[in-house]
């Protein structure tokens, strides 16, 4: 039975804005993920360009035979010449409805915070948007407790202004969520201290703030802090796990069932927590979490699309036990807006013959399937976020 799921409308659960400034001057090399230089000729030879640049090709309607350098150049008079237009066809093209995005981007901003988008920046990304895909915003807790604890306060001082200042974070910049990047700055092994634990280890951390041993525990109580705010506010904690940006991304401390201890604990039981990325490569993990514990939820985003031809295989593991109810759509595409088209049209063809297969061999209905679809896709990210 074949199955269609081009009209399905969608959400994107986790994604960062696209602004022509930022987008490097070689069109490759907005395909690398990490923050180290990758050659232009290694990012070319990944699959995952190459499946953009086919998409390309058949989306300008070029003959087969079209070469790279044709296809960009028709890719650029639109991007740069119609830039909303040619938003809102990609967008058209997969009945993207919505973004839910990260404004705490660049990822550089963990060494250098100068380098945050600026206003006209982010009005740019919006005006693209607008019309068409609503944008909702999430931006993170540790760029909050960072300006705090730079002024080096007392622990009480501290935490009072971390609740304090996040909330109004939330309310003013109407954030659908929060999100926490432990994982860049110690990994998700996240030990859940008491209040009394931390109160002698922040003195500690203030005074070597380079200790390991310190700024981990700094870390792990921003992150209960995150849940106890967001049980609270009734919203979502975004989490990062999995593939990330190099050299911030530690590929073992990043490994979802790091988290299990945390999810434990009561602080952060009944907060909405939602894993990002899939936990890739650890999808199979990530899948038990959310199938563990009725709190967890999880998105497929980053390594659809930026593994490439992993999405059929990696997506199947995340669902051998991830319920279809708990799963969000994502890409984590950013810079250039192809990014968020292509995963939205590579998620929807690589389920469908997910879907095709599991029919065909008896395991569900074809009404299931569709619903499957029509919840990862759309009703989910409605229904968790109540949007």
């Amino acid at each position: 039975m074949k199955i269609d799921l081009s009209k399905i409308p969608v959400i994107d659960n986790h994604c960062h804005p696209f602004v022509l400034d930022r987008e490097p001057e070689t069109f490759a090399d907005n395909f690398c993920i990490g923050l180290y230089p990758v050659s232009t000729e290694n990012m070319k030879s990944t699959f995952y360009y190459q499946q953009v640049l086919n998409a390309l090709r058949k989306f300008f309607d070029l003959p087969k035979d079209a070469t790279e350098e044709e296809i960009l150049a028709v890719r650029n008079k639109y991007a740069r010449e119609d830039r909303k237009n040619y938003a809102h066809k990609l967008f058209k093209s997969q009945n993207i409805k919505g973004f839910l995005c990260d404004f705490g981007f660049p990822i550089s901003q963990i060494t250098n915070p100068e380098s945050k988008l600026t206003d006209a920046e982010i009005r740019e990304y919006r005006d693209a948007c607008a019309g068409y895909s609503d944008i909702y915003n999430i931006d993170r807790i540790e760029w909050v407790a960072n300006r705090i604890v730079a002024e080096e306060p007392s622990f009480d001082e501290f935490e009072r202004r971390l609740v304090e200042e996040t909330k109004a974070l939330v309310r003013e910049k109407n954030l659908i969520a929060l999100k926490s990047v432990v994982a860049y700055y110690t990994g998700l092994d996240v030990h859940p201290v008491t209040r009394d634990e931390f109160r002698k280890g922040y003195y500690l951390y203030l005074y070597k703030k380079e200790c390991w041993e310190y700024n981990k525990m700094f870390r792990d109580f921003i992150f209960i802090k995150a849940c106890e705010i967001c049980k609270e506010l009734d919203i979502p904690l975004q989490v990062h796990t999995g593939l990330g940006d190099t050299p911030h991304c530690h590929i073992i401390r990043v490994n979802p069932a790091n988290l299990t201890d945390a999810l434990n604990d009561p602080r952060v039981m009944g907060t909405k927590i939602v894993l990002i990325h899939g936990g890739y490569p650890y999808c199979e993990e990530l899948g038990m979490l959310a199938n563990h514990f009725d709190n967890v939820y999880c998105d497929c985003s980053s390594f659809i699309p930026f593994a490439g031809i992993s999405a059929y295989d990696k997506l199947k593991a995340l669902l051998e036990l991830c319920p279809t109810k708990k799963l969000f759509f994502g890409t984590d595409a950013g810079l250039i807006l192809e990014g968020l088209w292509f995963g939205a049209m590579n998620f929807k063809k690589v389920y469908a013959r997910i879907l095709e297969e599991l029919i065909e061999d008896g395991y569900i209905t074809y009404e299931f399937a569709m619903q499957s679809a029509e919840d990862i896709l759309y009703n989910n990210v409605k229904r968790v976020y109540n949007i």
